[in-house]
């Protein structure tokens, strides 16, 4: 590979964990304005038991119905990025560690795994499509404290 593809490649790296992060922050912030530019037109979201939302009309309804409407707090914490790179498309995979706490007033520590597909819109690199399935739960509310680590 010459130098300059070698480059390139860096930087695309670096330029798509960024992407993925300011996800993470505009979230966990509920910051909706930037957070829809982050995706292509048509992008779509899988959140498998949460919800599957598509369109920039989904965006709106992840942010309302489950963000806002079911969590008063979360914070995203990404792990062992793997990205595969083909010019103007992408894929990523990611861990995900989150303590969330719901409008319950119970909590959560969830574990799982972020598939991502990007693509480079007008020289800058979108979300196409996000899977993500939590795998491990630990629970929590004021009765019973802390339940085990389980399996989802």
């Amino acid at each position: 590979m010459m130098d300059a593809d070698r480059l390139q490649r860096l930087v695309d790296r670096e330029e798509l964990k960024e992407l993925r992060a300011k996800y993470c922050y505009y979230v966990d912030e509920q910051d909706w304005e930037p957070f829809v530019d982050l995706f292509v037109s048509d992008p779509t979201l899988d959140f498998g038991g949460m919800g599957v939302y598509e369109g920039q009309e989904g965006l709106e309804r992840f942010a309302a119905e489950f963000v806002e409407a079911q969590l008063q707090g979360s914070a995203h914490m990404l792990s062992n990025p793997i990205l595969d790179i083909d010019g103007d498309e992408a894929t990523g995979r990611w861990y995900i560690e989150s303590p969330l706490t719901f409008a319950d007033g119970s909590g959560a520590w969830r574990q799982g795994w972020y598939r991502d597909a990007y693509r480079r819109v007008d020289g800058a690199w979108k979300i196409e499509s996000i899977t993500m399935r939590f795998v491990y739960t630990a629970d929590y509310d004021d009765e019973t404290g802390w339940s085990d680590l389980r399996l989802l």
